[in-house]
C-alpha cells in the first residue's frame, strides 16, 4: 500500500468532525473512521457560529474496511474508549506515525504514551465547543484555543511535527501536561455539573447555587495541583469562566451522555482528580458529593 500523507480521523463524535471540517476547509481530504460503517450519506455538514453551512463529501472506513496505512492519527474518541479504538488500528499505524490524542480529562493519555512509545505520540487540549445535530452534522458552539504538545521521547525527538497542517490556530508547548491540567479543571467545573443539572454551559454563570459550586470545585483543583506543583499561568476560575462564556449555548459531553443514558468520561475527570487526591491525603469534599449525586441520578462512568 502507498502511504497517504492524508490525516485519519478516528472517532466520529463532535469533535473528530469538527476537525474534518477544518481539515476540509483547506482543502485536505481526511478519512474518519467509525466503529460501524452505518452512514447511507458521506457527507459532512458543519454549522458555523454565524449560522452559515457547508458541506462536503468525506471518506468514512471503519477499522475493518480501512485499506490505507495511517500516517497522521487524530484520536477523538471518549476517553474511556481511547486505548481499544487504537489498538484497532494499530496493524494500519506506519512506523513513523504521529499520533495526535485529543480526550477529556486525564490517564489515557498518559496509558496510550506509554503503551505506543514507539511512535511519536502527542496530547492536544481545546477549548473549542462543538455538538452533533446528527451523525455527521456538526454545529459549532464556541470559538476557543487549541494547545498540542509531546506526550513521549519519541514525539519530543521529533523535529517538525506535522500539525500545522490541522490549523494555523493551534499553539504549540512544551508541556502539555500543564494545559491537559487546565483543561481538567474545566472539565472537573463544567461537565458534571451540567449533567446533574441537565443544563447548558453558561447556566453555570447564571444561577448564584450553579455558580458556588462551580467555584467550589475550581477550589478543590487549585489544591491538588499545588500539592503536586503543578503551576497554571493564570486563575483557573478566569479560565473556566471564559470557556462558559464562550461555550453559553453548549451542552457538555457529559450533559448529553446523561440525557441518552450513555456512559460518561466522569472516570477520567473527577474520577482523576480524585484518585490523585486519595494518594496525596487530601480529601475533596465537593467532588465527591458531586460524584454521589450523579451517581444517584443514574448518571454512569
Amino acid at each position: 500500500m502507498k502511504p497517504t500523507s492524508d490525516w485519519h480521523i478516528l472517532g466520529a463524535g463532535s469533535i473528530g468532525c469538527l476537525w474534518a471540517s477544518k481539515l476540509l476547509q483547506k482543502q485536505q481530504q481526511p478519512t474518519i473512521i467509525v466503529r460501524q460503517q452505518k452512514y447511507q450519506n458521506t457527507e459532512l455538514k458543519l454549522v458555523e457560529l454565524d449560522g452559515s453551512t457547508h458541506c462536503w463529501p468525506v471518506k468514512t472506513a471503519t477499522s475493518h474496511t480501512l485499506n490505507q496505512p495511517i500516517e497522521r492519527l487524530l484520536l477523538c474518541t471518549k476517553a474511556q474508549d481511547a486505548f481499544e479504538a487504537i489498538s484497532s488500528v494499530e496493524d494500519h499505524l506506519t512506523e513513523n506515525c504521529q499520533i495526535v490524542l485529543m480526550q477529556n480529562g486525564m490517564g489515557s493519555q498518559q496509558q496510550i504514551a506509554e503503551a505506543f512509545e514507539h511512535y511519536a505520540v502527542f496530547a492536544a487540549s481545546t477549548t473549542e465547543g462543538a455538538w452533533l445535530k446528527e451523525p455527521l452534522h456538526v454545529c459549532h458552539a464556541g470559538n476557543g484555543n487549541t494547545w498540542f504538545g509531546p506526550m513521549n521521547r519519541k514525539a519530543k525527538l521529533l523535529p517538525c511535527p506535522a500539525f500545522s497542517s490541522l490549523s494555523e490556530s493551534i499553539i504549540p508547548v512544551s508541556d502539555i501536561e500543564e494545559k491537559l491540567w487546565d483543561k481538567l479543571a474545566i472539565n472537573c467545573a463544567i461537565n458534571g455539573l451540567t449533567a446533574l443539572y441537565d443544563c447548558r454551559n453558561g447556566a453555570l454563570l447564571e444561577t448564584g447555587q450553579y455558580r458556588k459550586r462551580m467555584l467550589l470545585l475550581i477550589e478543590e483543583v487549585v489544591t491538588v495541583r499545588q500539592a503536586l506543583a503543578v503551576s497554571s499561568p493564570e486563575s483557573l476560575q478566569d479560565i473556566v469562566e471564559k470557556v462558559c462564556i464562550a461555550t453559553a449555548a453548549n451542552h457538555s459531553s457529559t450533559c448529553m451522555d446523561a440525557r441518552h443514558g450513555r456512559k460518561s468520561e466522569l472516570a477520567f475527570i473527577n474520577g482523576y482528580l480524585i484518585n490523585h487526591a486519595k494518594q496525596l491525603n487530601i480529601k475533596l469534599t465537593e467532588n465527591l458529593m458531586l460524584m454521589r449525586e450523579l451517581k444517584n441520578k443514574g448518571i454512569r462512568w
